[in-house]
């Protein structure tokens, strides 16, 4: 396993977690973690099932801050949030997470990651029947989030795919389904933005593999793209799970080492598996 200390995307009550965020930190500190990231959903009118209440984005940071500071010297506390292509980023963020949630199309919000029948109707609604064009238009958002968000890493890159294990309703190592996902890749390698290695759909039972899938971890290696490893934690009991399926991938991947979050910025931490 690894010596990685670090979970840097989670979520609380405050949005759409089960877990407060004192009880967060109290279980970083239980599992023996040095660092915790703090990262709830971005305020969005379009997502207000799950994120941030607008009234409550101010309550999110200050509760964060405070807990930063009482923890100090025990858990180094980081105040993030994961920024969506159509949210707001509100002043004073230690980083932000870049995602896509869903696609706006003729005024009317389509989630990608709700259900496999939500996905079905976009395909279906929008996109004649064409889940390459879907997953071609959901990766033309994420390539604009940098610009979007300000992100320091890219969340869940391949969110597209959450229900496709179950579904299998497109190919993803078909050239058609790749082809945009590896052009957009490189783009944002190119902007220097991170990647985040993401857990969160093997805790939550729709996949049994790591994001992104092999064939752009690789893509991603071969790019010279860096990675940060992350549970997307819902509750405190889910903080680093599936961790050691990371890493096996990062290593099947041919990725040495994986990223923290620090005061600084990244810092590389070698894998051992």
């Amino acid at each position: 396993m690894t010596a990685v200390l670090g979970d840097f995307h989670t979520h609380s009550t405050l949005d759409d977690g089960g877990s407060t965020l004192e009880e967060m930190a109290q279980a970083a500190c239980a599992r023996g973690l040095t660092r915790l990231g703090f990262s709830g959903h971005s305020w969005c009118q379009w997502e207000e099932d799950f994120c941030l209440p607008r009234d409550q984005v101010p309550v999110y940071l200050e509760t964060g801050r405070a807990l930063k500071e009482r923890y100090r010297g025990k858990l180094d506390l980081f105040v993030g949030m994961e920024l969506d292509c159509y949210g707001q980023r509100p002043e004073g963020l230690d980083y932000g997470i870049g995602s896509v949630h869903g696609l706006l199309l003729d005024g009317r919000f389509y989630p990608v990651d709700e259900s496999p029948e939500k996905s079905r109707q976009a395909v279906e609604e929008q996109f004649g029947g064409d889940w390459y064009r879907y997953t071609d238009a959901y990766y033309d958002l994420v390539a604009d989030l940098p610009k979007k968000t300000g992100c320091d890493w890219i969340g869940h890159f391949d969110l597209v795919t959450k229900f496709n294990q179950r579904l299998a309703a497109f190919d993803e190592t078909a050239p058609r389904y790749l082809r945009r996902a590896m052009e957009v890749m490189e783009h944002l390698v190119k902007q220097s933005v991170a990647f985040e290695l993401n857990t969160g759909a093997i805790s939550r039972g729709y996949r049994t593999k790591p994001y992104p899938a092999m064939p752009l971890l690789r893509h991603l290696r071969r790019l010279g793209g860096e990675l940060i490893l992350s549970s997307d934690a819902h509750q405190a009991g889910h903080l680093c799970y599936g961790f050691d399926k990371g890493v096996a991938a990062a290593a099947q991947a041919g990725f040495d080492h994986v990223n923290v979050w620090t005061s600084a910025g990244f810092q590389a931490v070698g894998l051992s598996v």
